[in-house]
C-alpha cells in the first residue's frame, strides 16, 4: 500500500470513528477511482471499509425501524442484519481477512499515526470546521506528548494550528493562555518558534493589545521578514499605535 494510500485509509477510519459516514464514503470512493489494480491491497481494503460502513447504516436504519413498531416481534438486530446481508449478498467484516491486515481495526479503537490526524485537521481547518479540527489536534498533541515527550516539527505545527483554530472559534484569549508555557519549552529553537510567534501575534491582536501583537510579529520578521503576512501586520499596527 502507497503511503497517499495508507493516509487516505487511516483518514477514512477516523472519519468513521467520528460517524462521519457520508465523508468516509467520499474519501474511499475518490480512493477506489484513483487505483487502477482491483486486486491490489489498497483497492481491497477500501472496498471492506465501505462494507463496513454499510453494515453500520443498516444498523441504525433497523434501530430506527424498531423504535416506531412496538407492537411487532423484532429480532436482536445482529440476527436481522446477518439476515440483510444474506439476502443482499454483503459482505461482513470478518476476522479471518488476515490477508488485508485489518482484521485488528474496530470502530471503537482505531489506530493512526499523528501525521494523519494532523492532516485531517488541517482538512477540517481549511472547510472552516474548527471544533473538527480543534478535536484532531488534541488528539495529535497528546500522542506526541506521550510518544516523543518533545514537540519536534509536526509537534509545533500542531500546536500552532490548535491556538490559531481556538482564535477562529472566538477563544483567542484561550489561545493566547495556551501558547504561553508551550514558548517557554526548553527544546524548542528559535527557528521553530516562529510560527508560534506569529500565533501568540494573532491571539493578542484579536484581543486589541496592539502593543504586544506588533512585539510578537517583530520577532517574527526578525527572523524570517517574508513569513506570511507580517509585513503587512506590522504596518496596520504601527498606525493604529
Amino acid at each position: 500500500m502507497s503511503e497517499s494510500n495508507n493516509d487516505e485509509i487511516e483518514s477514512a477510519k477516523i472519519l468513521i470513528q467520528e460517524n462521519l459516514f457520508e465523508e468516509a464514503k467520499h474519501v474511499l470512493f475518490r480512493l477506489l477511482t484513483h487505483i487502477k489494480d482491483s486486486q491490489s491491497h489498497s483497492y481491497r481494503v477500501a472496498n471492506e471499509l465501505l462494507k463496513k460502513i454499510e453494515k453500520i447504516e443498516l444498523n441504525q436504519f433497523m434501530n430506527s425501524s424498531v423504535k416506531h413498531k412496538k407492537e411487532e416481534f423484532v429480532e436482536d438486530s445482529d440476527s436481522l442484519i446477518l439476515q440483510l446481508e444474506k439476502n443482499l449478498q454483503l459482505n461482513s467484516f470478518e476476522e479471518d481477512s488476515k490477508d488485508l491486515e485489518i482484521e485488528k481495526w474496530s470502530v471503537s479503537e482505531p489506530q493512526h499515526s499523528t501525521q494523519v490526524l494532523f492532516d485531517l485537521a488541517v482538512a477540517f481547518y481549511e472547510m472552516e470546521c474548527f471544533a473538527d479540527a480543534l478535536r484532531e489536534l488534541k488528539r495529535a498533541e497528546k500522542k506526541i506528548r506521550i510518544e516523543d515527550s518533545f514537540l519536534g516539527e509536526l509537534g509545533v505545527s500542531v500546536v500552532a494550528l490548535k491556538a490559531q483554530a481556538l482564535i477562529k472559534m472566538g477563544s483567542s484569549f484561550n489561545a493566547k493562555i495556551y501558547l504561553e508555557p508551550i514558548l517557554l519549552e526548553d527544546d524548542l529553537r528559535h527557528e521553530q518558534k516562529i510560527i508560534l510567534y506569529y500565533s501568540m501575534g494573532l491571539a493578542t491582536q484579536d484581543l486589541q493589545e496592539k502593543d504586544s501583537a506588533k512585539g510578537w510579529f517583530l520577532k517574527v520578521a526578525e527572523f524570517d521578514p517574508e513569513f506570511k503576512d507580517v509585513q503587512q501586520r506590522i504596518r496596520n499596527l504601527s498606525k493604529q499605535t
